[in-house]
């Protein structure tokens, strides 16, 4: 039998091991296909990364940002005068509607031929009161903002650095 002495030793060796292994399996995951050390090691380790989803790039805190997309729409009221909207200005990201709205948004962009109609119609309810005949969305897709453009005083949302495409023309139903 084991004395307790050699038990709690071999314990904390245990423990001390697996820390190290560990802490060298973290460290080589996300290292790059070029570290010699790393393609070494790599097939030691891949069993226990992959086992604990551990196998990750070294931007899996920080992802890159890319530019952004904003859904807006243009209501034509029944006097001819243009409306626009802009939907995620309406909403309040504290609500757990912000999210599954703005997924809208986004889905009404992607598949405007699947979404535009429902859209529309929605659209026209809301705005019943201004007598509308039709809804133009439009994509204002953000363009490359750098260091330099913040300096020289510019903003991300100036019409230098925002294309506007327009999606598709819907008529309001019952108009």
């Amino acid at each position: 039998m084991i004395s307790k002495v050699w038990r709690e030793r071999l314990a904390y060796t245990a423990m001390s091991l697996f820390v190290v292994w560990h802490t060298a399996a973290i460290i080589i995951a996300p290292a790059p296909d070029n570290s010699v050390i790393a393609v070494a090691a790599r097939p030691v380790f891949q069993p226990y990364l992959s086992l604990f989803r551990l196998d990750n790039p070294w931007d899996f805190f920080a992802p890159s940002v890319e530019t952004g997309a904003e859904l807006r729409y243009v209501l034509d009221d029944a006097r001819g005068t243009r409306h626009t909207f802009v939907p995620t200005q309406e909403l309040s990201w504290y609500l757990p509607a912000y999210f599954w709205y703005r997924s809208w948004y986004y889905g009404i962009m992607d598949e405007i031929d699947t979404y535009a109609e429902g859209a529309a119609a929605f659209f026209c309810r809301k705005h019943a009161g201004l007598r509308p005949v039709a809804i133009t969305f439009v994509e204002y897709q953000q363009s490359d903002f750098t260091p330099d453009d913040q300096l020289a005083g510019k903003h991300p949302t100036d019409s230098e650095f925002v294309t506007a495409k327009v999606l598709k023309r819907v008529p309001c139903p019952n108009s």
